[in-house]
């Protein structure tokens, strides 16, 4: 028998009693999260609706301090084009484009996009309310017109 035998097979021991009682050890959070989903994480993307013509239009409306954006989904295929026009009124209101399970596409908020998608998939149009407006409780209407091509 090897020195190092009562060693490994003590080594061994410990690591199975600590396997053993890993449920009893766990730490158990004092404030467990609730079984609801957050709300904005809820909110699943309206999916447009296109004519023929490869448009569609969505209108909405914010009012400060909650419910301050709204997520469009619009279906492309590689190689499309997608165009994002936002009309507002005063102004507050701003549009960002997210690819499919990836960051938006680069640039600040915006009233106008024209992007060629590289990949298929369900791309998100996030309209919002400026954090500065939305701290204000100020309003804002808007009309979002997509086309695809």
């Amino acid at each position: 028998m090897s020195v190092l035998a009562p060693r490994v097979a003590a080594a061994a021991a410990s690591l199975a009693a600590l396997l053993a009682f890993a449920p009893a050890l766990a730490v158990t959070p004092k404030n467990p999260p609730t079984k609801e989903p957050a709300k904005a994480a809820a909110a699943k993307p309206e999916t447009l609706k296109f004519s023929a013509e490869g448009s569609a239009k969505a209108k909405g409306a914010f009012k400060g301090g909650k419910g301050h954006f709204r997520d469009y989904s619009v279906p492309m295929k590689a190689g499309q084009t997608l165009e994002v026009t936002l009309t507002d009124k005063p102004g507050t209101t701003f549009a960002y484009i997210y690819r499919p399970a990836a960051p938006q596409v680069e640039g600040e908020g915006r009233k106008h996009w024209k992007i060629s998608p590289t990949v298929d998939g369900e791309y998100v149009v996030h309209v919002f309310l400026t954090k500065s407006a939305a701290d204000k409780g100020e309003s804002s209407t808007y009309e979002l017109t997509v086309s695809r091509k």
